[in-house]
């Protein structure tokens, strides 16, 4: 069936899997399943197999401990293996704490405004590339103001079934598969600065999700405000030897009409924490915190312990109803998850919902934005689109008065590179080489820790307690970050937590029955670092690799500056600090990253075009318009000037507000903001 020898496969997983699941392996057809992962979507396995086979001639501890194939093969086996159901007992993992009840992410309103490429118009008033945090922003906020609205989406839209259970293919997983919420394995290559080709599924992708909702509708929702730091870090700090590091064009108190307008409109549940860390709020959050979890609990006594404050995670979930939106019913299988019952806030069920509601509403799926169509003047006039039905290609050109990206850090800067015209021959407004400049991400600090009792009740999201002590104010240190529990882990990311930390091993015996007993007993503390950006992490395009749509694949480069590390070091010696101090009798630090990586990417990916006050260091002006083209907007993390050490998503939503209340506050409806 696949090229890989079957019964030398059915060996593997006999070495791997303890004895008393043998036979269900083979009953549940997790050796075929496995044969059927590496035929489709790895075929290069056949030799690898071989050659592994003649390597390691059987399994052994060495070749598990010593052999890179032979431990993806490992855990590849019992990651497939434990994200069958029937295996759930026997692990004691349950799916949800209680019955999920009938519900959906997906509105009704929103999929009829979806038609197929060929019934598109030849122009609308708005096209907004990407259909994300920032994308699903401007399309609500021009559809509201009257103009008619065509949201390009290069994913799909997978029913929310789809996306709420497979453990092996959510947007978080580690197996190495395709992700349910998009891209595809095949025909996405990007390049590493040294050649590297990678796949949508290799962590230096940098894949944040290509689906209706974009990210957001997989995302774990955490919601935070940047500090008021955040906004001004060179003036805070001053600019580290090596780094580009700016203040942004806008500061806190002028983003915090903003900040307030994009917590009642998506629905944040939270309560403030302490005021010398946050600024001010103009009100409360529009929800009260989810309920405490017994981790949070024994963390917040350890944190007390410490004399460390605390507070709740602010997270895009409803703890109550809100909004005609359900209330969490608290599932174990939240971030890399679409939501069963609707209560995580996604602009395909906010922002783009509102859109639809106006009747001014288009959304085209599977269709790639390749390039920006221009004037003889400059002036940006449309978007090329490519995509394909039953493998026919088919290219539009769609005509618009105005633009703007949300496609991601990554592809908006991309795309602008791809759109040369005889004022700008190397790309839409890169005349200053600044498009592309400045990637960054977040370094991630943290350890794991393992309890003498269970505390790890598998009640979701995960992430209820968190502290802003070292958020900034670090001796010796620039910037910092947030710490807070993580999210509940799936059997299959537990296991791959568990081997990283060397706490499992990778075969034998103690593989199930080990994870059975630290699973319940499992709790990780993380913590994104606040990174300096750099000039030289960047995005370009590669002269000689093209994707499946002829579009020139993206080029990642450059590096992450030596202060991330220094303030990783420090964050994760912090969380196992807290970890100890809370009890955990076992606790592991997560591994340092080294340089030499290739820059920060992944989920948070920001800052390819910033915002500035001068074309000479920033594509963007202070109100997001691509320099030199007044109807050229960029509205996602591209856009920001720092990342802040916490996830961003509320900043970019916030921040695609404000730049959408310029395009269209002064003749757009009643756009309650303030309110």
């Amino acid at each position: 069936m696949t090229g890989v020898d079957h019964d030398a496969l059915a060996g593997w997983a006999d070495a791997v899997l303890p004895e008393a699941h043998r036979r269900a392996a083979r009953q549940d057809g997790t050796v075929v399943r496995v044969a059927r992962i590496l035929a489709t979507e790895h075929p290069d396995w056949a030799q690898r197999f071989a050659d592994l086979n003649r390597r390691a001639k059987r399994v052994s501890t060495a070749a598990l401990h010593h052999d890179p194939d032979a431990q993806w093969l490992a855990r590849l086996i019992t990651q497939v293996h434990v994200s069958y159901p029937a295996t759930w007992p026997d692990i004691g993992w349950r799916e949800s704490p209680q019955a999920v009840p009938e519900g959906t992410d997906l509105p009704s309103e929103v999929l009829a405004c979806v038609v197929p490429y060929d019934h598109l118009g030849a122009r609308y008033d708005v096209i907004v590339v990407g259909s994300g945090a920032g994308g699903g922003v401007a399309a609500q906020e021009y559809a509201e103001a009257g103009r008619s609205v065509l949201v390009v989406e290069r994913g799909d839209a997978p029913l929310t079934d789809t996306l709420a259970r497979d453990h092996l293919r959510s947007a978080h997983a580690d197996s190495g598969l395709e992700a349910m919420s998009g891209p595809p394995l095949t025909g996405n290559p990007r390049m590493g600065g040294a050649g590297e080709q990678w796949a949508p599924s290799h962590p230096r992708w940098g894949n944040n999700a290509m689906t209706l909702g974009g990210g957001t509708r997989v995302s774990g929702g955490q919601a935070w405000r940047f500090a008021p730091e955040d906004f001004r870090m060179a003036s805070t700090y001053g600019v580290p030897e090596g780094s580009a590091l700016a203040d942004w064009p806008v500061t806190y108190d002028e983003m915090e009409r903003y900040y307030a307008h994009a917590e009642f409109e998506w629905g944040v549940s939270g309560a403030p924490g302490p005021p010398p860390v946050e600024g001010r709020r103009s009100g409360p959050f529009p929800l009260p915190p989810l309920s405490r979890t017994a981790a949070s609990q024994r963390l917040r006594e350890g944190a007390e312990h410490l004399g460390w404050g605390t507070l709740p995670v602010p997270m895009l979930v409803n703890s109550e109803p809100y909004r005609g939106r359900a209330a969490c019913i608290r599932c174990a299988q939240c971030v890399g998850f679409s939501c069963p019952v609707g209560a995580k806030a996604g602009s395909q069920n906010t922002t783009l919902w509102r859109a639809a509601r106006t009747g001014r509403l288009t959304i085209v799926m599977g269709a790639q934005a390749v390039r920006l169509t221009a004037s003889a003047q400059g002036r940006v006039t449309g978007v090329v689109l490519r995509g394909g039905v039953d493998d026919a290609p088919w290219e539009l050109t769609v005509q618009a008065d105005e633009i703007a990206l949300g496609a991601g850090a990554i592809e908006s800067a991309r795309l602008l590179l791809a759109s040369p015209t005889d004022h700008e021959p190397h790309g839409i407004g890169n005349n200053h080489d600044q498009v592309g400049r400045h990637l960054q991400a977040h370094v991630y600090a943290g350890a794991v820790g393992v309890f003498a009792d269970e505390v790890e009740e598998g009640m979701g999201p995960g992430p209820a307690v968190a502290t802003n002590d070292f958020r900034h104010g670090n001796p010796g240190l620039v910037g910092g970050g947030v710490l807070a529990n993580d999210f509940v882990p799936t059997p299959a990311s537990a296991l791959s937590i568990l081997q990283d930390a060397r706490l499992l091993p990778f075969a034998g015996e103690e593989l199930l029955t080990g994870l059975a007993h630290l699973l319940p007993r499992l709790q990780r503390v993380v913590g994104p670092v606040h990174e300096m950006s750099t000039a030289d992490a960047r995005v370009t395009l590669d002269p000689r690799v093209t994707d499946a749509r002829g579009m020139a694949a993206a080029r990642l480069s450059g590096d992450v500056h030596p202060e991330d590390l220094r303030v990783q070091s420090f964050l994760t010696s912090r969380a196992e600090e807290w970890l100890r101090a809370s009890g955990a009798l076992t606790v592991v630090p997560y591994a340092q990253r080294t340089r030499g990586q290739g820059p920060s990417v992944g989920p948070h990916q920001a800052g390819t075009c910033r915002m500035g006050v001068s074309p000479e260091s920033s594509v963007l002006d202070p109100v997001g318009r691509v320099w030199g083209h007044e109807n050229l907007r960029v509205v996602d993390g591209a856009a920001l000037v720092t990342n802040g050490g916490v996830d961003p998503v509320l900043t970019i939503i916030a921040n695609a507000y404000r730049i959408m209340d310029a395009a269209v506050g002064a003749d757009g409806a009643d756009d309650g903001f303030g309110a």
